[in-house]
């Protein structure tokens, strides 16, 4: 009987703990650090195929593109070495260019590639206060780039692992940053119902912290005092240099899970999911489809894919979308999300070329195409 009393009373007085706490703690209903990352380009993608299936995409990499989405899925390739560009013309008069490389070995037990990758624009006209007009004819550009190295195993024949390492330079004119950063991915596959089935999670962009420096922040400063007999104008400025605050990377989290519901020796039908936890900006998800036709002894193949992703910060309301088209002269800005693209292939002898392209749709912002060639070697 004592030993329920006692229970009952420990009982009530971590009941009444948990209510006084709850109500001394206040956890605010927004905790995310939204817009607190720097080197956001690294989240650009890499790609046309990766792109038009950015809602899946991390289950679904097998080729050269894993080096960017999922390392794991490097010792699913084709036997051979796989190389492939990308060109992103975007917003601003802004480029985005990505390059792998990447191969298999030992019988598939091991994959490495190489891969790169850069944002920006140049010869942008400076404008200041002194100098509104850029008379001056002064120029800047901004140049943001990485270079990465993966390295994968298949450690039995349904799991892999992956792991990327990153070198991230950023250049805003005059001033400059570096970081390193690290990439792990696994990727489980099997078979369910007779067909593919594989389920992945990634972590991406884990590293060191951005923080810029250089001749860009550099000022002249001229002192001040209250004091009649200082002058008010001092003919020798003390050079100073701003110091930039550090900010980290865009790191995110992401789980995929694609299943196969064709398979045969000629078609195949894949449908995915993928949800995204990221550090800078709220969760998001999203969902893809891919039809593939490859005949095992046709030359040519076609492909169609697509996926939507769904970011709630980019969840306008009715009056806000229109508004915000009107102004930037933008139709269709509910298509926030929609990617859809195409590919073709074409085997000759042991060679293969690859064309791939994407309709990417980002809202009030409008729509932007993305173009892939890719070669390999079986």
């Amino acid at each position: 009987m004592q030993k329920l009393i006692r229970s009952a009373l420990a009982l009530a007085f971590l009941a009444t703990a948990a209510e006084v706490a709850s109500a001394q703690i206040q956890v605010p209903e927004e905790n995310t650090n939204i817009g607190t990352a720097s080197g956001e380009f690294l989240m650009l993608g890499a790609g046309a195929r990766g792109m038009a299936l950015g809602g899946s995409f991390t289950a679904m990499a097998s080729d050269v593109e894993a080096l960017y989405y999922n390392p794991a899925g490097l010792p699913l390739m084709e036997p051979g070495l796989q190389v492939m560009a990308t060109a992103m013309p975007y917003f601003a008069n802004t480029n985005y260019f990505w390059l792998g490389l990447a191969f298999p070995f030992s019988t598939g037990d091991y994959a490495i590639g190489l891969s790169l990758g850069n944002f920006g624009f140049g010869s942008a006209p400076v404008y200041t206060e002194e100098d509104p007009t850029n008379a001056s004819d002064q120029t800047y550009g901004v140049s943001q780039s990485f270079v990465a190295l993966s390295f994968a195993h298949a450690f039995i024949d349904r799991f892999t692992g992956g792991l990327t390492l990153k070198y991230i330079q950023d250049r805003l004119g005059d001033a400059s940053a570096q970081a390193f950063s690290i990439d792990v991915g696994t990727n489980f596959h099997t078979e369910f119902a007779g067909r593919p089935i594989a389920f992945a999670v990634v972590i991406q962009n884990l590293g060191s912290q951005l923080e810029h420096s250089g001749s860009g922040l550099d000022v002249n400063v001229f002192p001040t005092s209250d004091d009649p007999d200082v002058p008010s104008a001092n003919l020798d400025p003390a050079p100073s240099r701003f110091r930039a605050q550090s900010f980290p990377l865009p790191t995110v989290f992401r789980v995929g899970l694609v299943y196969d519901v064709l398979s045969t020796a000629s078609s195949r039908a894949t449908l995915g999911g993928e949800f995204n936890e990221p550090n800078n900006t709220d969760p998001s998800w999203g969902f893809a489809g891919e039809y593939e036709w490859l005949p095992p002894d046709g030359p040519i193949g076609a492909a169609l894919r697509g996926s939507y992703s769904f970011q709630p910060d980019n969840t306008l309301s009715a009056q806000e979308d229109l508004a915000i088209g009107q102004s930037l002269d933008v139709e269709d800005t509910g298509l926030d999300g929609l990617a859809i693209g195409a590919g073709l292939k074409y085997r000759f002898s042991n060679y293969e070329a690859r064309m791939d392209y994407t309709y990417r749709h980002f809202g009030a912002l409008g729509s932007i195409n993305v173009f892939t060639l890719a070669f390999g070697i079986r």
